[in-house]
């Protein structure tokens, strides 16, 4: 057999094997779903930058969603603007824009969350911010920055929501706008977002946690920007990262891991106030060619968020 008839048969094959993935997705969510008892869930399957289908269960499809930690992607997209246009580099210090704090908090330790910052005050505050409008980034920016000692390591991954609040608190001082608008105007308008808009009850905290959009406008911008020809996607080598171990780093807003030459990313959200608000969120692309995003009404343990990164990816990958 020539090589091209071989790459033929292979690249078949693959289409083949492929066909049955978006069903596979299905019936892995659905199980997902009844398992935790979530009466409201959502997920969109894409194939290469294309919409494929959607499941939504006791909910419509295309609404927008809360989309929790998701959105701290906006905003180091946002970050990731700033230095494509000059103004930043992933040297740029927190100092140099706020005029206060520690003079070696990056953008790249900030965005990869190993400025070293801890613990994370955020946790207490955002039960008192929730259904408030006002942004909240520069007083969380505040506490961070003006607290002795920290208890994270710099240089360490250590997961903290203070490290997006800075960031979005350095973009209002940097552009003279509100990080929300500048983010909006300048990524997610690009990226094609249409449904994108700060939470009408989580404005306060959208450096970090406080942005709404449908799931089919969320896959649509992390191909734009995580894509294979993204911003991010064609040169993730390029961006700052920080080693979380087992292979995976914590790069632009996303978790990334090298799989069979290409790059898996993803993220996990979830705001928990009960009584009030339960919501959870995922995204993942699988070697540039299959993604998803996840919204369900519920607050749940990590095992049972670990269990559906599990179930989709073994539809995808076994």
């Amino acid at each position: 057999m020539t090589f091209k008839l071989f790459a033929a048969a292979l690249c078949c094959a693959a289409q083949t094997a492929w066909a049955d993935i978006p069903e596979k997705l299905e019936a892995a969510f659905q199980g997902w779903v009844a398992d935790v008892g979530a009466d409201a869930a959502v997920m969109t399957i894409w194939q290469k930058g294309q919409f494929h289908r959607d499941v939504a269960i006791g909910m419509e499809a295309n609404a927008p969603v809360e989309l929790a930690s998701l959105s701290k992607a906006v905003t180091a997209l946002c970050a990731a603007h700033l230095i494509e246009t000059g103004d930043w580099t992933a040297e740029t210090t927190s100092l140099s824009v706020l005029g206060y704090g520690p003079d070696a908090l990056s953008v790249g330790a900030l965005m990869t969350h190993s400025a070293g910052l801890g613990p994370d005050d955020t946790q207490g505050q955002m039960p008192i911010w929730l259904d408030t409008q006002a942004d909240r980034s520069a007083d969380a920016a505040a506490t961070a920055l003006t607290r002795t000692p920290q208890t994270a390591k710099i240089g360490s991954y250590a997961y903290n929501n203070e490290n997006y609040a800075i960031l979005a608190a350095m973009i209002s001082a940097q552009t003279g706008e509100p990080h929300t608008t500048y983010c909006k105007d300048n990524v997610l308008s690009a990226a094609g977002a249409t449904t994108a808009m700060p939470s009408d009850r989580t404005a306060s905290m959208a450096g970090w946690g406080g942005w709404k959009m449908s799931v089919q406008d969320y896959a649509r911008l992390m191909h734009w920007a995580y894509g294979p020809e993204g911003r991010i996607g064609s040169a993730p080598q390029d961006w700052p990262q920080a080693d979380m171990g087992g292979g995976a780093f914590y790069g632009v807003g996303m978790t990334q891991r090298a799989f069979q030459g290409s790059m898996n990313y993803r993220h996990f959200g979830a705001l928990c106030f009960p009584g009030r608000m339960n919501v959870g969120t995922y995204a993942v692309s699988w070697m540039t060619e299959w993604r998803v995003v996840v919204f369900y009404d519920r607050c749940l343990p990590w095992e049972d968020m670990v269990r559906l990164d599990n179930v989709l990816a073994a539809a995808v990958l076994q």
